[in-house]
């Protein structure tokens, strides 16, 4: 079974037992009091190009990340370094994610955040408003096209801002068609784990200049990013793995080169 067929099974199991712990109508009567949310789309209509960084301790490709993460430091750290939103893996089993720690960044940061986990039930949708996220990722692939159009109408309902991840051309069209105004192209392959950065260059042929298209996965040094925004399609980078393990230093001067370069700051 491939990592990502155990990913999805577990998710299944997890998630009918929250429902059975938490009914979705238990969301409502905290969402209809929510306060409103932080604008995720606003930072790419606001900023030439940006870098969303994320928040996750392991990952099945790379192992543990980081031992222990401190959320008031790495949510600081990112804003003082020029990071314009910030992603949190929320997946339990697999990242060692929480999806508590939205609510800590929110504390600790003014940046909008973007909740990542393998969306699969419309009940994951209302507890990602629960948990306060301003935008929430929608994996194509994982989702039939009736679906993911209802989850990107959904999504926008609760006030939050859908991101739609693609692999390939077919899921790239299946992104389009659910109305998404953001594509998010995962450089990385969902079934082996490998990543291609060269799979941005090609897919991003077959997506309208209106949409904002990021990146996804697999940015470890400055040429990786040259190769992924060649051309300049490409509005935004959503860097992980790299940032987890990098000392502070080694962050704020990562992102401040990129801005450097790909925005004349």
């Amino acid at each position: 079974m491939s990592i990502l067929k155990r990913i999805i099974k577990a998710k299944k199991a997890e998630l009918k037992q929250k429902k059975i712990k938490m009914p979705i109508g238990e969301f409502l009567k905290d969402i209809t009091k929510a306060p409103a949310n932080r604008n995720f789309r606003d930072i790419f209509e606001n900023n030439h190009f940006v870098v969303i960084g994320e928040i996750k301790k392991k990952a099945p490709s790379g192992g543990v990340l980081k031992a222990s993460i401190n959320i008031k430091e790495i949510s600081q750290l990112y804003e003082k370094a020029g990071i314009k939103a910030i992603s949190v893996v929320t997946d339990r089993k697999f990242f060692d994610g929480r999806l508590e720690y939205i609510k800590e960044v929110k504390k600790y940061s003014s940046l909008p955040v973007l909740r990542k986990d393998f969306i699969i039930d419309e009940y994951q949708i209302y507890e990602s408003r629960y948990a306060r996220a301003d935008a929430i990722l929608l994996i194509a692939s994982l989702l039939e096209k009736r679906v993911l159009t209802n989850f990107v109408k959904k999504a926008r309902f609760l006030n939050m801002t859908p991101v739609v991840e693609v692999h390939t051309r077919d899921e790239v069209k299946k992104a389009l068609s659910s109305g998404t105004d953001i594509i998010g192209i995962n450089t990385r392959d969902l079934k082996t784990f490998k990543v291609n950065l060269a799979k941005i260059g090609s897919l991003v042929k077959c997506i309208p200049r209106d949409k904002i298209v990021i990146c996804e996965s697999g940015i470890n040094t400055a040429e990786d990013v040259d190769v992924v925004t060649e051309g300049g399609r490409v509005k935004g980078l959503l860097v992980g793995s790299m940032l987890m393990k990098a000392r502070p230093k080694e962050i704020l001067e990562f992102v401040n080169d990129v801005m450097r370069n790909h925005t004349g700051e």
